[in-house]
């Protein structure tokens, strides 16, 4: 049933399953804002496994099976079977949450799926290490599977920017909310410098992230640094073995997933990104406004807008060299308070509930 007051009454969003990825969770959290708001919102899952599921909790959810894996074949096959899930539900609106659903939403497309699309833009569509070729044909495939999407979400002006040049359509800009309405920067450390020193890295257990190199870049720190890996994934046994092989496994402690970032930069002297590249590196975020210092690789176009003021922390080249230079260079120091409560607050869920729900009641009116 379409929307009588042009608005996004009913709003599906589609999950292939809820995995503890930073593209799922955001996505969840906006869902529980856009239902406390008085929107209509079903979660159209491939399966509920996963560990983001309890994020998911009052919402409804509908599944397609039980067992179902993230290869290729599995994704295309639930879009298929999503296609009627959605006809049968008839939302206003369709919400993506990010580029890793494309095939799922091509295949629903090919099985007569017509509801309008909003999709977030997640994962940088220029990849370096792809190589011109690669990067021509995955250009023209990205533009030709998101043709019929009603709107394109990316995370920073940067990134709109970058997707706007590959796709030549607009692309609108809305901030990743990773930070509670109630946000307020910590009160500044005080005490003497302790002896062992704590650097902090998050994310999925997988190529992309690099996490070999936080290994490197902490054998290189030397024996006073530990380092805290937040985080699960498939290549944890390759990462736990590369540990040892560098002789720093007694250092590195493999946390898994945890429901929250905040205790452990908490005690935080840094915080490193190693990742070969990166949609909006939202952890990043994340420890700023815990008022800890960052280290990254130039992962995003994004990282100039989130590393704006020289206090934030350094840009530096993937090698353990230059990465742990700049670790050195940060440790103990503090964020401009200012300046990053200028740039945090715009990070605040609310605000960014708001300004989704005002892109998915336009694209409701326009049907």
């Amino acid at each position: 049933m379409t929307s009588i007051d042009g608005r996004a009454a009913h709003i599906a969003l589609v999950l292939h399953d809820f995995s503890g990825g930073g593209s799922e969770r955001i996505a969840i959290r906006l869902a529980q804002r856009w239902a406390a708001a008085g929107r209509r919102v079903t979660i159209i899952a491939g399966t509920e496994a996963g560990v983001a599921r309890p994020l998911a909790d009052g919402l409804p959810v509908v599944e397609f099976r039980r067992t179902l894996t993230r290869s290729i074949p599995d994704r295309l096959r639930f879009g298929h079977a999503a296609a009627g899930m959605i006809a049968a539900l008839a939302p206003d609106v369709v919400v993506s949450p990010g580029n890793w659903h494309v095939p799922a939403f091509s295949a629903m497309r090919l099985a007569g799926m017509r509801r309008p699309v909003v999709a977030k833009i997640s994962n940088p569509i220029r990849v370096a290490e792809r190589g011109p070729p690669g990067q021509r044909i995955l250009n023209r495939w990205f533009a030709w599977a998101t043709r019929h999407y009603a709107a394109l979400v990316a995370m920073s002006p940067a990134l709109a920017a970058e997707a706007k040049a590959v796709l030549g359509r607009s692309v609108a800009t809305i901030a990743e909310p990773n930070l509670p309405d109630d946000w307020t920067l910590p009160p500044p450390r005080s005490g003497p410098v302790p002896p062992i020193r704590t650097l902090v890295t998050a994310g999925r257990l997988m190529p992309q992230k690099d996490f070999g190199l936080a290994f490197e870049t902490l054998a290189a720190l030397g024996p006073e640094w530990r380092l805290d890996l937040l985080g699960d994934g498939r290549e944890r046994d390759r990462l736990e073995a590369r540990a040892a092989a560098l002789g720093v496994a007694d250092r590195v402690n493999f946390a898994g997933h945890v429901p929250s970032t905040a205790p452990y930069l908490a005690r935080a002297d840094a915080f490193l990104c190693t990742s070969r590249y990166e949609g909006y590196p939202a952890v990043l975020i994340e420890a700023l406004a815990a008022g800890v210092p960052v280290v990254t690789t130039p992962c995003s176009p994004a990282v100039p807008e989130i590393l704006s003021h020289p206090s934030f922390g350094r840009v530096a080249a993937p090698s353990a060299a230059a990465l742990s230079e700049a670790v050195h260079g940060v440790a103990g120091t503090v964020p401009d308070p200012t300046a990053s409560s200028a740039l945090l607050m715009q990070h605040r869920i609310g605000q960014s509930a708001v300004a989704w729900l005002s892109l998915l009641d336009r694209v409701a009116a326009s049907r």
